[in-house]
């Protein structure tokens, strides 16, 4: 579920609107400190397709069908015992990647998506294309490849505790404990930015927050109903994933905010997974923000922080 419930805000959201500035070729590979505990670093190449070998050996085969990629570099993961290769290749446009990942999808799965026995993932963000390749990919490395990949999409760190600055757009004012360690990308289009809070130390709990500026337009369809219609529908995406079988949504209302949000129990974390997961969106003003809070006790007192903090958020032009 950690991984899922993660996709899933960033889906609702960014959707297809997600871009960036230039990237570098440091990006390629997963840095060290957003491994998770439960993989490791290894030596050599585990590709589960010979195509994904021969895409990545002789690149330089398929150069009437793709771009030529600017930098490519792989990264291969012990987790759980299993083990997999990710492959990265960064092309030097956002166009010429798309024009490469429409060859290449077909070329690995032949078909228009994975299957059993051509089980890879196929990643894109910005210039970049991804190749997962393990027969089961690992929830928490998924996880971390996709945070990393908006996370260099936004820009540099930046770490504030309390306004949160969405360009040309004013602020989201968020006031979260001053214990958590925070950090905010700030993205120009769309409008937006994201908050990432963790604890000061150990992993009890996981904080994504993505707050998106809306035009008049879109803001004018945002109604109550619609608000608990998108935290129903994420809920329903995640429920086969669950052990509850059907997902109760609250109320998340402040004096200047309002929303829903539901909590859900993995019914198969992996090892190091958070078993628990509270999400949910609210409307601030002309903020539109998602959130997912990981969580490893059903109890949360960081969870109901962040609950009562998101109730309390402003909206500063």
């Amino acid at each position: 579920m950690n991984s899922f419930a993660s996709l899933v805000v960033l889906t609702v959201v960014l959707g297809p609107a997600l871009r960036a500035q230039a990237i570098g070729s440091s990006v390629l590979r997963l840095s060290p400190e957003r491994i998770p505990t439960n993989c490791k670093i290894i030596d050599g190449y585990f590709p589960v397709d010979i195509q994904t070998a021969i895409l990545w050996d002789k690149t330089d085969l398929y150069k009437s069908l793709i771009p030529p990629p600017v930098a490519k570099s792989a990264q291969s993961f012990a987790c759980d015992g299993d083990k997999g290769t990710v492959y990265s290749f960064q092309f030097g446009d956002e166009a010429k990647r798309k024009t490469a990942a429409a060859f290449i999808k077909p070329l690995l799965w032949g078909e228009s998506g994975p299957t059993t026995e051509h089980p890879e993932l196929v990643l894109e963000a910005v210039e970049i294309l991804r190749i997962v390749s393990f027969r089961k990919t690992p929830k928490l490395l998924l996880a971390a490849i996709q945070s990393d990949a908006l996370l260099s999409a936004a820009g540099p760190p930046k770490t504030e505790s309390s306004d949160f600055s969405i360009p040309g757009h004013g602020s989201l004012r968020l006031k979260l404990p001053d214990a958590w360690r925070t950090q905010s990308r700030a993205l120009a289009e769309p409008a937006s930015v994201y908050l990432h809070s963790v604890p000061p130390n150990g992993d009890a709990f996981d904080i994504q927050v993505t707050a998106v500026w809306l035009d008049p337009e879109k803001l004018s369809r945002q109604t109550n109903d619609s608000l608990r219609s998108t935290a129903q529908h994420t809920a329903d995406d995640l429920l086969p994933h669950s052990i509850e079988k059907t997902a109760t949504i609250h109320d998340l209302r402040g004096p200047k905010s309002v929303g829903f949000y539901y909590a859900l129990t993995d019914n198969n974390p992996g090892q190091g997974e958070f078993t628990y997961v509270t999400q949910g969106v609210f409307l601030t003003g002309e903020v539109l923000s998602t959130f997912t809070i990981l969580h490893r006790t059903a109890l949360s007192r960081e969870a109901d922080q962040a609950i009562q903090a998101f109730s309390a958020a402003t909206y500063v032009k």
